[in-house]
């Protein structure tokens, strides 16, 4: 039975207007009378904070219409996270904040699961890539939402086969001690922002081991917890041996198969002792820090271990049948199609309550940091992190299609050999900033992230040898013969094994793909204070990346799973951007804020790897035919005049021919039924349209700009009486028309990109009351295409495209909000907050792909919506409220919309929701609406500390998919289709035990209910983890 809050049906509310009535009623039982005000000071109108700490102003004459600068410690103020939790409010842009206590007490199995919390905050593949790909207000992909870990970006876009790229940028949570979101570009100093907005990840540092007065500190961690089973790791140990000696292994055709197991397939694991304690997740962490005078140092090293986990049960039902699917199954839409929605059966293949195979991970990082505080207010801080990540993937494409030809309660699981990163980063930040010169805030830095990865996700096959062809064939026989009579070739006689000559025999895997990719970055920023009301901020960047993938595809583009995997998947380029910003903030009184600056940036961009084989001339790298047109057929009827001529001619051919009379009318009449359709006369006529790529010029399209009325009708149609189209559509399936390249084209060097733009900001902040304001933000953004999407050297069709460098994409946002401090009606409280923003954004030229798999740009996007935040502290109860509410998330594109319907123009919209098939925006959209709720309670003196948190997402429908699929439009049930998910509301809940100041116990309980569900923006359906206890024990010394 599903579990569901269901109040009373009298007065049945939604999840929205129930989870309201919650914060509402946690947060409004205060005194009738408004204490005095509490004075704050103008908040940071981004970049620039001119807010001071609570009480500070007391300290310094009152004088909140000063931008002084001022330092304030820890000790003064607050501690780092409760710093961090405050700015979600006194920011005037949308944000959010999770400190080293909330990560750690709602720890889950996958790097995603930082963001789970995070209102309005997701994770695209969440269980299927071992790393985060933030999505912020509908806005994902690679360099649109920066996620930096202490000032380093490692972000890569990876290829999944047939479902095209996945952003990736991988982390440890075990070493995370704090992460900041910015929804939307801003200046914050020292964030790397981004067209969607920001992440901002700290590791530990000495102050989060230390205690406060002390010089030294230990900390000791560990952790485990119930829900995982040890992977089945036969398949992949299997890797490098001669396959002849694995029991049942035969070479058929192209493929190395298993008759008696060692591959990727097997049986998972069925059980309902997922809540015991097995011992297959386990971590620990060590870290020590001392702090003095001149320097504080930290060496710190974590480890966990998790095996697959198991989904949950209770919900399961809904993922066992799809009206839509059914539907669109009966008019045999595009089927049988990689990834249409059979997807939705997503309990035929993972089981409720069974392992979810390739779901394990093992991490080990080691994390040195070291601040030197040096003469004259300045600082050096030096960062080194080293991570050895491994974990379970799978092919989209894998799920999908089995999931097609499993029976009924079948278990089959796929252990695929394990993805593999090996990164380093490097970070050194100098710090100036004297007490007694206003011109000077200096911060300088340098930065550096090496990353390698094996992944085996490109499509091939997972097991193969060197050249199927050249197998033992006698040996393969027998095998065959022994485990399948049916394929018996009559010898059944063990043979003598060829020698494995070079290693021949042995098996490797053509699914691999490695990536090196290395940044190097450099960035200076210096605030002045021209006057007591007037900051100037300047700041300057640069960057420089260089990427190479390889590879062991095969050259097949033929094959419907592995098409082009050696031309779409590996890029290789180098590239480089550096940004020169300025921000003015002026005081204009001490209740209105004026912001004002501007962002100039610079990029370069270089295909290296076409570049090679455009050297070597390597078959395939060349240049193809281009597509400039495409040629449409289609019926126009005859006038009346010339459909006499045509029948005056019929009559005179056939005389001519000098036969009877009766045979002569016979055949004449017969010549004249052919064409007729209905009784009416049609020739067959064509018409070539311009195309941009693969995408019509819809001006020039003539049966939607006027010229040709597909809709027109004849009265009286050539004398029969009856009105009947003067056009019918001819084969839906344009003719391409081509240009070839010339012979100096075929082999020519890549053209280096380059391209530069301004972006303006601005805002204004205006205090109504000491404890309310409204702002308003305009900020423009300008993001320039990736390495990936640079380098665009192939298409799915095996088309070339004329090679043109992409427009940057350049965003266009507007944030309105209002933020409320309630302390001063509750100062007895903590803190007690309030904000509500809304946000109107457009993306024009946003970079996509086409259904070909070209790197197009489509005219814009559009998104728009409300945030809402809240929170609570009274010192013994807290609670922390969001919502997010998507107003509008579409994608906007005439030309497109006109190839997919070019007769009419009407099937697809011009502005669709999401985006259009196969595009990843189409992937991206995130839920309706959004809500967290958490809360918990503080006992005998802070001893023991209570919480939970419900997280609930809306389902996820769209009904322009539905009125596509029952249009029979083409693509629609294509590659990377979104995936339906049902309303999901997730429980989960801690305890910690203060057992002394040396000791603490955690113990915790994520998704209580033990739903089954499907992450929201998920990819690759996998279901999420099934009821988990956690149990750790920390030691501090």
């Amino acid at each position: 039975m599903s579990f569901f809050i269901t109040p009373p049906k009298p007065m049945r509310l939604k999840p929205l207007a129930w989870s309201i009535l919650l914060a509402l009623f946690s947060s409004t039982a205060l005194a009738e009378d408004e204490s005095p005000a509490r004075q704050s000071s103008t908040p940071n109108m981004e970049p620039l904070e001119v807010e001071l700490p609570a009480g500070y102003e007391e300290k310094t004459g009152n004088q909140p219409q000063e931008l002084q600068a001022q330092e304030i410690t820890a000790e003064e103020w607050e501690e780092k996270d409760d710093k961090g939790r405050s700015d979600v409010y006194r920011k005037d842009v949308s944000n959010v904040y999770a400190g080293k206590d909330d990560i750690e007490r709602y720890k889950g199995a996958n790097a995603a699961d930082l963001f789970k919390g995070m209102n309005g905050v997701y994770s695209g593949e969440a269980r299927n890539s071992g790393a985060l790909d933030p999505n912020i207000r509908g806005i994902q992909g690679e360099g649109r939402i920066p996620v930096t870990v202490d000032g380093t970006e490692q972000a890569t876009s990876v290829w999944l086969g047939s479902a095209g790229v996945s952003n990736r940028n991988y982390v440890d949570p075990n070493m995370i001690g704090s992460i900041s979101v910015e929804k939307g570009p801003s200046m914050t100093p020292g964030v790397k922002s981004g067209i969607g907005g920001s992440v901002e990840i700290r590791t530990l540092d000495a102050e989060d081991i230390v205690r406060p007065g002390e010089s030294y500190g230990l900390e000791i961690k560990t952790e485990t917890a119930s829900n995982a089973v040890a992977p089945n790791e036969d398949g992949m140990n299997n890797l490098g041996r001669d396959y002849r000696d694995i029991e049942g292994a035969y070479v058929s055709g192209q493929y190395v198969y298993f008759a008696n197991s060692g591959g990727a397939m097997y049986t998972p694991h069925e059980s309902s002792r997922s809540n015991d304690f097995d011992f297959e997740d386990n971590a620990f962490r060590i870290a020590a820090a001392t702090r003095q005078e001149n320097f504080d140092l930290l060496a710190a090293y974590s480890y966990r271990k998790k095996g697959n986990y198991y989904s949950g049960k209770q919900g399961s039902e809904r993922y066992e049948t799809e009206s839509w699917y059914d539907k669109a199954q009966a008019a045999e839409v595009n089927s049988p199609t990689i990834g249409d929605t059979s997807g939705n059966y997503l309990a035929s293949f993972y089981k409720p309550g069974a392992e979810v195979s390739g779901t394990s991970n093992e991490m080990r990082t080691t994390l040195l940091k070291g601040t030197f505080y040096l003469a004259d207010d300045q600082s050096l801080k030096l960062s080194y992190m080293h991570s050895d990540l491994e974990f379970g993937e799978t092919m989209p494409y894998l799920i999908n299609e089995t999931t097609k030809l499993v029976a009924a309660g079948s278990n089959i699981g796929f252990q695929l050999p394990y993805s593999e990163v090996d990164q380093d980063t490097l970070s050194l930040t100098y710090n100036w900033n004297p007490q007694d010169n206003r011109w000077v805030d200096m911060q300088a830095g340098f930065w550096m992230t090496r990353s390698d990865a094996k992944r085996y996700q490109n499509g091939e096959q997972v097991f193969s040898i060197a050249d199927a062809t050249l197998s033992d064939k006698a040996w393969d026989n027998y095998v065959r013969c022994k485990y399948n009579v049916g394929q018996c070739n009559g010898n059944t006689a063990m043979p003598d094994k060829l020698p494995n000559t070079d290693g021949r025999f042995n098996l490797f895997s053509r699914a691999l793909q490695m990536t090196d990719h290395d940044r190097w970055g450099l960035n200076l920023s210096n605030r002045m204070e021209l006057s007591d009301v007037w900051a100037l901020t300047l700041s300057g960047d640069f960057s420089k990346e260089k990427l190479k993938q390889t590879d062991n595809a095969s050259d097949d583009i033929g094959s419907t799973y592995v098409f082009a995997s050696n031309y779409l998947g590996p890029r290789g380029g180098r590239r480089e951007q550096y940004n020169f910003t300025f921000n003015n903030e002026w005081a204009a009184t001490s209740w209105l804020t004026f912001n004002a600056g501007a962002r100039y940036s610079d990029y370069s961009s270089f295909d290296t790897t076409l570049d090679e084989y455009r050297k070597e001339q390597a078959t395939g790298w060349d240049a193809k035919a281009a597509v400039v047109a495409k040629r449409y057929s289609y019926s126009r009827m005859l006038t009346d005049a010339e459909n006499q001529a045509y029948i005056a001619g019929a009559r005179e051919l056939v005389e001519s021919w000098g036969l009877d009379e009766e045979t002569t009318e016979f055949l004449i009449n017969d010549y004249l039924q052919e064409g007729l359709v209905n009784g009416i006369r049609y020739t067959s006529e064509s018409v070539d349209i311009a195309t941009n790529g693969q995408r019509l010029v819809s001006s020039q399209n003539p049966f939607t700009n006027g010229t040709i009325n597909m809709s027109e009708q004849v009265a009286n149609a050539q004398g029969t009486g009856t009105t009947a189209p003067r056009y019918l559509i001819g084969q839906t399936v344009a003719l391409p028309i081509y240009q070839q390249p010339t012979d100096a084209e075929r082999w020519a060097k890549p053209r280096k990109s380059k391209d530069s733009a301004w972006a303006p900001m601005a805002g204004v902040t205006l205090h109504v009351t000491d404890n309310a304001r409204v702002y308003a933000r305009y900020t423009e953004f300008v993001r320039f295409p990736t390495i990936y999407e640079e380098a665009q050297t192939f298409s799915a069709t095996g088309i070339g495209m004329i090679q043109s460098s992409p427009r940057p994409e350049h965003a266009y946002n507007w944030e309105f909000g209002y933020v409320h401090d309630l302390h001063s009606r509750v100062p007895e409280w903590r803190n007690a907050d309030f904000r509500i923003n809304y946000y109107k954004n457009e993306i024009h030229d946003y970079i996509d792909r086409d259904f070909a798999y070209n790197i197009i740009q489509y005219d814009k996007k559009m998104l728009s919506g409300i945030e809402l935040q809240a929170r609570f502290d009274t010192g013994r109860y807290y609670s922390n409220f969001g919502v997010s509410y998507r107003l509008d998330q579409k994608l906007c594109d005439k030309d497109m919309a006109n190839t997919l319907d070019p007769y009419y123009g009407k099937a697809v919209d011009e502005c669709v929701t999401g985006g259009f098939p196969t595009t990843f925006s189409r992937t991206s959209l995130q839920p309706q609406y959004s809500i967290n709720l958490d809360g918990g309670m503080r006992l005998f003196d802070e001893k023991l500390e209570l919480g939970g948190r419900m997280v609930y997402h809306s389902s996820a429908r769209n009904k322009e998919e539905q009125k596509w699929i029952d249009q029979g439009l083409l693509f629609v049930q294509g590659v990377n289709q979104p995936y339906e998910w049902h309303p999901i509301w997730v429980f989960d809940s801690y305890a910690t035990l203060h057992v002394n100041d040396h000791v603490d116990v955690d113990l915790g309980v994520n998704n209580i209910t033990n739903r089954y569900y499907l992450d929201p923006l998920s990819r690759t359906v996998m279901p999420a983890p099934g009821r988990t206890l956690k149990l750790g024990l920390t030691a501090r010394f």
